[in-house]
C-alpha cells in the first residue's frame, strides 16, 4: 500500500503532521477550545459573543477532524519507534521529560471538581493534543532524516496569516466592516440578540470610533450603539489579526515562525539567490504585520529576540554586546514615540491586566489545591470583578453622596474570559500544584535549552521562536490558541531532544 516501507510511513506520517500545523494556523487563530468555535470571517466576531447560537456541532467538526488528523500522526509516529529508542539526551532531566504527563494528570483531577464541566472538557482535550504534540516531538519528530519538512507547514500557514493580514492593511479591515454594517442592516445581526452579560447600561465609545459611527445613516448608527462597547471597538479597529481572531495572537504567530520560516527559506541553498529575496520580502511583511498588529508585548519581545539573535553572531564579545545594545535604544526610542499617546491616556490595558491577575491569585488562594477547574477562569473573574465593583460603588457613594453610579467601575473591572498570563491562569484553574508544574516545566526546559550552543540554523530559529512563546505567555493567553500552542509544544520536544537525533547528520549541539 501506500504505507509499507518504513521510509513511506515516514512520508506520510510528516505530511500529516504538516497538515495538521497548517490546518491550525488557518482555522483555529481563536481560544475555540473554551466553545469549539472559531472567527467568522465575514463578521469579524465569534458568533457566541454576541447570542448568536450555532448549530450543536457545526463548528466543532472541523477541530475533532483535525486531531483525529494529529491521531493518526501518532498512530505512524510511534509505529516507526522501538524500545530502544525511546531514549533521552544525557543533558536533559528526566523530570523535564516526563512532566507534561503529570501536568497533564493534574488537569484531569481538577476536572472532577470544577465549575463549569463542559468547558473544561475541551479544554483538557486541547491540552491532551498539546502533551502529545511534544512527545511527538521528543520522541519521533528529533529522529527523522527529513523531519524539518513538518515546519514547512507551519511556514506556510504562517505565510498564509501575512497575507490575509497585508489585505487587511490595504482595504480588507474596512470592506470587513462595511459586511458587518451589512448584516446590521438586513436584521441578520441583530442587537437584540447580544447575550445578556454582555449588555450595558451606559455607553462611553472612544471619540475616534463614536466619530465613525455618526457618519452612518441614523438608524444604522442606532443599531450599532447598542452592541457592547468592546465589540464596536474591534469593528473600527486598525490593528490586523490575519486568520487570528485577536491582534495579539497574530503577533504572537509571527514571533513563534517568523525565525523558522526565514532559516527554512535561507537553508535551501539550491534555490540561489531567490531565497534571500525571498527571505527579505517574508522578513518585511512578517515585521510590518508585526508594527501594524498594535501589539505593544510583540514589539518589545521582538526586541528581546533581535538582541538575542545578534549574540549568535561570529563577531567580538564586545561588538556583539554594542549591536545589542544599539539596537534596544533604537527599539526602545520607537515604541516610545508611538504607544506615547496610549500611556498618556493611562495605559488602560495594562490595568485591566492586573485586574485579572490579581483575580487569579485570588482564586489560586481560595481554591488552592485544584482550583475552579481547566479553562474557566472566566467564572471566578466574573465572581471576582461583582465584588470589585460592588466596592467601587460603594466608594463613589462614600465620596459623592447621590451622584449616578458609573456601571463599568474602573479599567481593571472590564470583562475578560482568559487571564492574559497563562502561567497565573494555571494558578488560578488548576490551583497552586498546576501552577507549579507548569511554571517548572517551561522554566526548566528554557534553561535547558539556554545552556546549549547550537550551530544549526534552524534549531537557533526554533529556540528563538520558543523564547518569544514563554515570554508572551506572561501577558498573553497563547496555551489556550491552538494555532499557537501546538506548535510551540512540538518543538518544544523536538529541541529538547536534538542531541539523540539518529538519523539527521546536519550539525546540531555540542
Amino acid at each position: 500500500m501506500f504505507a509499507d516501507t518504513p521510509e513511506q510511513k515516514d512520508r506520510v506520517f510528516l505530511i500529516l503532521t504538516g497538515i495538521w500545523l497548517f490546518t491550525a494556523l488557518l482555522l483555529f487563530g481563536n481560544p475555540v477550545i473554551l466553545d469549539y468555535l472559531h472567527p467568522v470571517k465575514d463578521i469579524g466576531i465569534p458568533t457566541q459573543s454576541i447570542g448568536v447560537t450555532p448549530e450543536d456541532d457545526s463548528n466543532a467538526r472541523p477541530y475533532l477532524g483535525i486531531l483525529a488528523v494529529l491521531g493518526l500522526a501518532c498512530v505512524l509516529g510511534f509505529s516507526r519507534l522501538v524500545k530502544p529508542k525511546f531514549q533521552l539526551p544525557a543533558t536533559l532531566p528526566i523530570w523535564i521529560a516526563w512532566l507534561p504527563l503529570g501536568w497533564f494528570g493534574w488537569q484531569l483531577a481538577s476536572l472532577l471538581q470544577t465549575v463549569d464541566r463542559e468547558t473544561s472538557m475541551a479544554t483538557v482535550i486541547h491540552f491532551g493534543s498539546c502533551v502529545v504534540a511534544f512527545y511527538l516531538g521528543l520522541f519521533v519528530l528529533a529522529r527523522m532524516r527529513l523531519a524539518r519538512l513538518v515546519l514547512w507547514g507551519a511556514a506556510l500557514g504562517l505565510m498564509a496569516n501575512l497575507l490575509d493580514a497585508s489585505r487587511e492593511h490595504f482595504g480588507g479591515l474596512e470592506q470587513t466592516r462595511r459586511a458587518i454594517i451589512e448584516r446590521i442592516e438586513s436584521g441578520k445581526l441583530d442587537p437584540a440578540k447580544v447575550a445578556p452579560h454582555l449588555r450595558e447600561e451606559k455607553k462611553d465609545f472612544p471619540p475616534e470610533v463614536a466619530q465613525q459611527i455618526e457618519k452612518l445613516p441614523a438608524e444604522t448608527a442606532a443599531k450599532i450603539r447598542q452592541f457592547p462597547v468592546e465589540m464596536v471597538k474591534r469593528w473600527y479597529s486598525p490593528r490586523l489579526f490575519g486568520h487570528m481572531f485577536y491582534p495579539n495572537a497574530l503577533a504572537g504567530v509571527i514571533l513563534l515562525l517568523l525565525p523558522v520560516s526565514l532559516a527554512l527559506l535561507l537553508g535551501q541553498a539550491r534555490w540561489g539567490p531567490l531565497r534571500f529575496v525571498l527571505a527579505l520580502g517574508l522578513a518585511g511583511v512578517g515585521l510590518g504585520c508585526l508594527y501594524w498588529s498594535g501589539s505593544k508585548a510583540g514589539w518589545l519581545i521582538a526586541l528581546v529576540l533581535l538582541g538575542v539573535w545578534l549574540l549568535h553572531f561570529p563577531f567580538s564579545t564586545k561588538l556583539k554586546v554594542g549591536l545589542a545594545s544599539a539596537a534596544m535604544v533604537i527599539g526602545l526610542t520607537g515604541f516610545a514615540v508611538k504607544y506615547a499617546d496610549y500611556f498618556d491616556k493611562g495605559a488602560t490595558s495594562v490595568g485591566a491586566r492586573f485586574g485579572y491577575w490579581s483575580a487569579a491569585v485570588k482564586t489560586a488562594a481560595e481554591e488552592p489545591f485544584l482550583g475552579s477547574g481547566p479553562g474557566t477562569f472566566q467564572v471566578a473573574y466574573k465572581r471576582h470583578r461583582d465584588r470589585m465593583l460592588e466596592r467601587y460603588h460603594e466608594d463613589q457613594m462614600r465620596r459623592n453622596p447621590g451622584t449616578e453610579l458609573e456601571p463599568n467601575g474602573p479599567p481593571e473591572a472590564e470583562p475578560t474570559r482568559l487571564t492574559h498570563n497563562d502561567y497565573l491562569q494555571q494558578a488560578s484553574d488548576s490551583g497552586v500544584p498546576g501552577f507549579l508544574m507548569y511554571l517548572a516545566f517551561f522554566g526548566g526546559a528554557t534553561w535547558v535549552l539556554a545552556r546549549r550552543r547550537m550551530a544549526e540554523p534552524v534549531h537557533v530559529a526554533m529556540r528563538l521562536g520558543l523564547l518569544a512563546w514563554v515570554l508572551q505567555g506572561v501577558v498573553e493567553f497563547g496555551l489556550y490558541i491552538p494555532a499557537l500552542a501546538w506548535p510551540a509544544w512540538l518543538m518544544l520536544g523536538w529541541l529538547l531532544a536534538v542531541p539523540t537525533n539518529q538519523f539527521d547528520k546536519s550539525p546540531t549541539t555540542e
